[in-house]
C-alpha cells in the first residue's frame, strides 16, 4: 500500500471515529455509542508504519476517590473551579488547583465524575503521587460531619496521556474493563487524558516514557505536579490556571479565593510561567535565576526542564530580551522564551 492510500485508510477511520462521536453527542441521553477498540489503536499507526500518535502511562500520578451524598458541597469549598458544573456531566473532567490560605498554589488536581456508575455522587481526584497522602489527609482534616467517604484509589485506576489525538469529543472507549477518555480539559490540543481500571491499554510499540510527555508539555508551556508547581511557592494566574479553564471566578468561596480573584479583577498578571528552551542539554537547578545578558537584570525564575525545554517564571516586559540562565556545571545557557500559540491574545499583560 502506497502512502497517499495509507492516508485514505486512516482518514476512514478518522470519519468512523467522528461519526461515533456525533452519535454520542446527539443521544448522550440515551445511550452510550462505543467506538471498537480496534479502531482506536488503528489510529496509533499509518497503514504504512509510522507512528501518528504517544501514549504513556503516567506512574507520577495517583488517584483518590471521593463519594458520597454531600462530595460536590465538600470539594466546592476547597477547589478553584465550579465543581457543580461537573456535576452535570457524568462522565466528565475538569482541571482545578488546590490553594493554601494565603491564595499559593498547594497542588493541581483533574476531578473525574464517575457518578454515572454509582449509587451516590462518586468522584476520581487526578494527582501527584508524591501528594497524594498529604491531598487525602487535607481533605479529611475538611471533611467534618459531611457524608464524604475518601480512598486511596491508586490500585484500581491508572492515569494515562496520549497526544497527537485525533477524537473531536469526549467519550467512553470500550475495553475489558471501564476507561473513560478526555481531551484535556486544560489546553484541548494538548492530547487525551484516560482514566482506567486497566493497566495496559497499548502494545509496547506504542508506547512512550514520561520524560516524552513532560517535553510535549513544556514546548506548550503546560505545567503538571509538584516539579514544576512546587506547593507553597507559586500563585494560580502566574501559574496561567484561568489560562487552562482551571477557575471560576463566579462560584462562591474557596480557600484562597480573596487574593485570587483581586489579583484577577486587578486585570494585570506581571510574571508568568512560560515555555523556555535552551541552546543544549544541560542540569539547571530549580528557582535559578533567567537574567538578561546585556545588564545582568532578573527576568525571572528557572523552574523546570527536560533535555533543552523547560518552563520559566517571567517577566513579560523582558521575554523579548537576551535571556540566560547559569547551569549547574557554571555554563551560562541562552534561554529562548516562547509564547504559547494557545493563550488569549487579548489577555497576556
Amino acid at each position: 500500500m502506497n502512502q497517499s492510500q495509507g492516508w485514505r485508510s486512516t482518514g476512514k477511520l478518522l470519519k468512523q471515529l467522528l461519526n461515533y462521536a456525533d452519535c454520542c453527542s446527539l443521544h448522550r441521553c440515551k445511550h452510550r455509542v462505543q467506538p471498537p477498540v480496534h479502531m482506536l489503536k488503528a489510529l496509533f499507526h499509518s497503514s504504512h508504519g509510522r507512528k501518528l500518535h504517544a501514549a504513556c502511562k503516567l506512574e507520577t500520578r495517583g488517584v483518590v476517590r471521593v463519594s458520597g451524598s454531600d462530595s460536590w458541597q465538600f470539594l466546592q469549598g476547597l477547589v478553584t473551579n465550579d465543581v457543580e458544573q461537573l456535576a452535570q456531566q457524568s462522565p466528565g473532567v475538569q482541571y482545578n488547583m488546590m490553594l493554601n490560605s494565603q491564595g499559593r498554589v498547594l497542588y493541581d488536581l483533574f476531578l473525574y465524575n464517575i457518578t454515572y456508575k454509582c449509587k451516590t455522587p462518586t468522584l476520581l481526584v487526578d494527582v501527584d503521587s508524591t501528594a497524594k497522602d498529604e491531598i487525602i489527609k487535607i481533605l479529611k482534616r475538611y471533611k467534618l460531619r459531611k457524608k464524604v467517604d475518601i480512598s486511596d484509589a491508586s490500585d484500581s485506576y491508572k492515569v494515562w496521556a496520549t497526544w497527537n489525538h485525533h477524537a473531536t469529543s469526549p467519550q467512553e472507549v470500550q475495553q475489558d474493563t471501564p476507561t473513560l477518555t478526555f481531551h484535556d480539559p486544560r489546553v484541548p490540543m494538548l492530547g487525551n487524558r484516560i482514566v482506567t481500571e486497566q493497566d495496559n491499554l497499548f502494545s509496547e510499540a506504542e508506547k512512550s516514557t514520561e520524560r516524552d510527555y513532560r517535553i510535549h508539555r513544556y514546548k506548550w508551556g503546560v505545567p503538571e505536579g509538584v516539579l514544576d508547581l512546587p506547593p507553597g511557592n507559586c500563585f494560580p494566574l502566574e501559574s496561567n490556571l484561568a489560562f487552562m479553564n482551571g477557575v471560576n471566578f463566579q462560584k462562591g468561596c474557596y480557600i484562597g479565593q480573596e487574593l485570587t480573584a483581586r489579583t484577577f479583577h486587578t486585570g494585570v498578571t506581571r510574571k508568568r510561567l512560560m515555555p523556555i528552551e535552551l541552546d543544549q542539554s544541560v542540569t539547571v537547578n530549580p528557582d535559578v535565576t533567567i537574567s538578561t545578558k546585556a545588564s545582568g537584570k532578573s527576568a525571572g525564575k528557572f523552574r523546570s526542564s527536560e533535555g533543552q525545554f523547560g518552563l520559566g517564571l517571567l517577566r513579560m516586559e523582558l521575554i523579548e530580551e537576551n535571556l540566560g540562565v547559569t547551569a549547574l556545571d557554571g555554563q551560562f545557557i541562552h534561554v529562548k522564551v516562547h509564547l504559547p500559540g494557545w493563550w488569549p491574545t487579548t489577555k497576556t499583560n
